[in-house]
C-alpha cells in the first residue's frame, strides 16, 4: 500500500510539473503596462478568431445594423488614418461614407490573450484592400486590424494602413 501511495504522489508530481512547463513554455513576450509586467502573452481562442469571422462577413455584405450587436455600447475605432469613432452608430456613418465598391480578401487572423484566467482577447487580423479610383486605377493595400473582445463583444478595433501591396505577376 505504502508503494502504491509513494507511485501516486510520484505521478502526481510529474504530471503537474509537465503542465507548468507547457503553460511556461506557452507564456512569451512583454506587455507595457508596468502593473503587468511579470504577465506574459498566450495563445487565444478560435472563438474569438471565429467572432471576428463573422464580422468581417456582415461587413462584406454591407450588413451594418446585423453588426451592431458584436459590438459593446461603449466601442472605440480608431480607422487607419486616425479618426476615432466612440459609438457603433458613428462607425457605421464613418463605413457608409467610404467608397461602396472597395473589396478585400480576410488574408489572416490569430488571437493571443495576456491573462486568460480573466478573459478578454487581442485578435489580429489582415486584410489586402482593392479600392477602384476616378481615373479607373485599382488603389492595392494592406490593412491590419486589432480587436479587443470580451465576452464575445467588440470593444475596441483599431486599424493600420500598409501601402502599396505588391502586384502579383
Amino acid at each position: 500500500m505504502k508503494n502504491l501511495i509513494k507511485l501516486f504522489v510520484i505521478t502526481l508530481v510529474l504530471s503537474s510539473c509537465s503542465t507548468t512547463t507547457e503553460t511556461k513554455e506557452r507564456m512569451i513576450g512583454f506587455h507595457p503596462n508596468q502593473k503587468i509586467q511579470d504577465l506574459k502573452w498566450h495563445l487565444g481562442t478560435q472563438e474569438a478568431i471565429d467572432h471576428v469571422i463573422a464580422v468581417d462577413k456582415l461587413w462584406a455584405a454591407k450588413d451594418y445594423e446585423s453588426m451592431r450587436s458584436h459590438f459593446v455600447d461603449t466601442l472605440k475605432v480608431t480607422d487607419w488614418n486616425g479618426k476615432v469613432s466612440s459609438s457603433f452608430d458613428e462607425f457605421k456613418a464613418s463605413i457608409e461614407a467610404d467608397n461602396s465598391d472597395v473589396s478585400w480578401t480576410f488574408d489572416y487572423a490569430y488571437s493571443v490573450d495576456i491573462n486568460p484566467t480573466l478573459g478578454g482577447e487581442h485578435v489580429q487580423a489582415g486584410f489586402t484592400v482593392s479600392s477602384p479610383k476616378e481615373d479607373g486605377t485599382v488603389e492595392k493595400y494592406y490593412i491590419h486590424e486589432s480587436y479587443y473582445i470580451i465576452n464575445k463583444k467588440i470593444v475596441t478595433l483599431s486599424q493600420f494602413k500598409q501601402a502599396s501591396a505588391p502586384s502579383e505577376e
